[in-house]
């Protein structure tokens, strides 16, 4: 797979030592030194299959506006740029285009999320427990809450009627029980801790992920490229892992 990466600080890095170590080849490499020309043809990305973009919130809008005009495949690692999704998957759709958008391509996060959208029906049905997510990140992340922090928080949002809003901020008092907290800290070099917790009236459950190195994300971001190759559409990190799901729950793979 040729691969154009766009964005190579600490996360670009890991996508392409990963990507050397598999055999894909890095064909072009862009950063803040060098930016993309959004205004150029696409002759610049030099035969990519598929673009990986992890830069920032204020220059990934125009990244986007060329990829689709290009129709070259982007995965989007880039956060803080979600209250333009619509108009996003709008540009996609009228070009034709390939986007694939995640605010975490660990794949042990996907298990996370999935976990907990299997557990809230039950919750449904349990009042006096309540829901709380926590986040911790190393000192130069770019936002706070993390989108992943986020995206785990409007899932709780959707599934449990009880939990209205979300409340990000620090409450100097009593929070309302239709808020659901979001919290953050920034500390050291942490890669990346996302905490969810439902406490009860006898007990508490706690999931919780905690990324160990950039490696898994670059993994994620990876098998993202190669599934979003060949398709056109607007997708986030569930598509492909509902893609996975169907083609396991096949009667094909499972004749029973």
């Amino acid at each position: 797979m040729k691969l154009a990466l766009v964005g190579t600080g600490n996360m670009g890095q890991a996508i392409e030592a990963l990507a050397q170590r598999q055999g894909d080849e890095i064909v072009a490499r862009f950063n803040e030194a060098s930016p993309l020309p959004v205004d150029a043809e696409v002759s610049v990305l030099h035969g990519a299959d598929v673009v990986l973009d992890f830069t920032l919130p204020h220059v990934v809008r125009a990244h986007i506006d060329a990829y689709c005009r290009w129709r070259i495949p982007a995965v989007i690692g880039t956060t803080g740029w979600y209250d333009q999704l619509e108009a996003v998957r709008q540009q996609v759709e009228t070009h034709g285009a390939a986007v694939l958008y995640a605010p975490n391509f660990s794949l042990g996060v996907a298990l996370l999320k999935h976990a907990l959208q299997s557990i809230l029906p039950l919750l449904e049905r349990l009042p006096d427990y309540d829901v709380y997510i926590h986040e911790v990140h190393h000192t130069q992340k770019a936002d706070s809450p993390s989108g992943t922090a986020l995206m785990l928080a409007q899932r709780v949002i959707e599934g449990l009627s009880r939990k209205k809003r979300i409340e990000p901020e620090t409450v100097h008092g009593r929070i309302a029980s239709e808020a659901l907290h979001v919290t953050s800290t920034r500390a050291g070099r942490v890669f990346g801790r996302h905490t969810v917790g439902i406490c009860g009236p006898f007990d508490e459950l706690i999931f919780e992920h905690r990324a160990a190195s950039r490696e898994g994300f670059a993994a994620g971001a990876l098998q993202a490229a190669r599934w979003l190759v060949g398709r056109r559409g607007f997708f986030s990190l569930d598509d492909m892992l509902h893609d996975w799901l169907k083609h396991t729950l096949s009667p094909a793979t499972n004749p029973s």
